[in-house]
């Protein structure tokens, strides 16, 4: 077991202070006041993060669909998942919001690299160039289910994302420091040498566990992570803290991306973003402080003490609810009737956006990007010169999951009541 003094190895501010409830009761206050003071930050597409980095790694994507193949009464067809969709993220906290089924993870994967490309089309650039075959080498990627082994402490299953992830020129010594780092990084030292934890062994706290699954990422100080609803199975103290290391991990100018699906206030006014999606289109995206005024704009109103995430939600997938927020017939824009349908609804709002000032500052930001990209020779130079392999050979993997599937049965309790 660490002491706090141990943490200084690292040598850097952690991202985690481990006192994870003390937030709560100024998480109550500030959800009281949700609506009412969401418009006090803003953070601009041409600029990186509110702590003044000015650079690091830019993700544009540039007409972006993708299809699957489906059957529809024993018929085959396709399904258009994601529309034609141009955006792009930057060093900060970016938060891709919608409703089940609405293509948030889709696109979360998309950027990530991870959908297969055949049923893909478009431009996914990485810092102005082609984003590579093997792009989640270099990137991480926390998934929704935990991949932490319960059997393994802490510090282990660090151990194991680093023998895995980091290059094998590095020195043992190297590697701990790596891992020691990262441990100060999220605030575990004081679980380091505890169990994670499964069904059988009674282990970590369910926020400790998820600032490990992050951590398993962050080993290999990847300057993009990727995160499917972070929170989802989080109480709502738990949940803060784990976005709130988010958020400090974009004020250093990582690029986070993550998708989540209603996020309380406390935990909307940390993005520095948001991408709003429907049915695979958007119907917002720019600065989480400025979503409010847009749907003012266009004919929604957000009640005062009202959470954000949920006004959203209520606007785009509850047609009823859209109408209890819609304004006056004094609006500019005029608001469907319930007959006219939700499906009507969801593209009147996209149709909204796409003639939004917002949408033309993405246009503005994303065009001169793709078209550098389509008339430089980028493409060939990036194939040939920049593809990105795995850092260690399949024969040390190999090794590494060997050992680890090892621990695993010598420590399992089911093991020994099968012995």
């Amino acid at each position: 077991m660490h002491k706090e003094s141990d943490i200084s190895c690292s040598g850097r501010t952690p991202l985690f202070h481990a006192e994870e409830n003390c937030f709560e009761n100024q998480h109550e206050a500030e959800d009281n006041t949700a609506c009412k003071h969401v418009g006090r930050r803003s953070m601009s597409f041409s600029s990186s993060t509110e702590s003044g980095h000015d650079s690091g790694t830019v993700i544009s994507y540039h007409n972006i669909c993708y299809s699957i193949n489906t059957k529809v009464k024993g018929v085959n067809t396709k399904k258009q998942i994601i529309k034609n969709l141009s955006g792009i993220m930057q060093p900060g906290l970016n938060a891709i919001l919608g409703p089940t089924g609405s293509g948030k993870t889709t696109l979360l994967d998309i950027l990530a690299g991870r959908k297969d490309r055949k049923y893909l089309s478009g431009h996914v650039l990485v810092n102005g160039v082609k984003q590579p075959n093997n792009f989640k080498c270099i990137t991480g990627y926390v998934v929704q289910e935990d991949v932490v082994m319960g059997t393994l402490t802490v510090r282990e299953n660090l151990h194991f994302s680093a023998a895995l992830r980091l290059p094998g020129k590095l020195s043992k010594r190297e590697r701990k420091e790596r891992v020691e780092a990262t441990l100060s990084d999220l605030g575990l030292f004081h679980v380091a040498e505890s169990k994670v934890g499964n069904e059988f062994i009674r282990g970590i706290s369910g926020g400790e566990r998820k600032r490990t699954n992050i951590g398993m990422e962050l080993i290999m100080s990847p300057s993009v992570l990727f995160l499917d609803e972070p929170t989802t199975g989080l109480d709502a103290s738990t949940a803060v803290s784990v976005i709130r290391l988010l958020q400090g991990l974009g004020r250093r100018g990582n690029t986070v991306i993550m998708s989540i699906h209603q996020p309380r206030y406390s935990i909307f006014k940390m993005f520095d973003t948001i991408s709003l999606l429907s049915v695979g289109e958007f119907v917002y995206q720019g600065p989480a402080s400025e979503a409010i005024k847009y749907f003012e704009d266009i004919g929604y109103m957000c009640e005062e003490h009202n959470n954000p995430a949920d006004f959203f939600m209520d606007v785009i997938f509850d047609s009823e609810a859209a109408q209890r927020h819609a304004l006056s017939d004094s609006s500019e824009t005029t608001v469907l009737s319930m007959e006219e349908g939700l499906a009507s609804l969801k593209l009147h709002l996209s149709e909204l956006y796409k003639n939004s000032e917002h949408a033309r500052t993405i246009i503005q930001t994303t065009q001169p990007i793709l078209e550098e990209f389509s008339t430089s020779l980028r493409t060939v130079r990036f194939s040939k010169e920049q593809e990105t392999t795995y850092v260690t050979s399949f024969f040390s993997q190999l090794t590494t999951v060997s050992g680890r599937a090892v621990k695993n049965i010598i420590r399992n309790p089911q093991t020994s009541i099968l012995q």
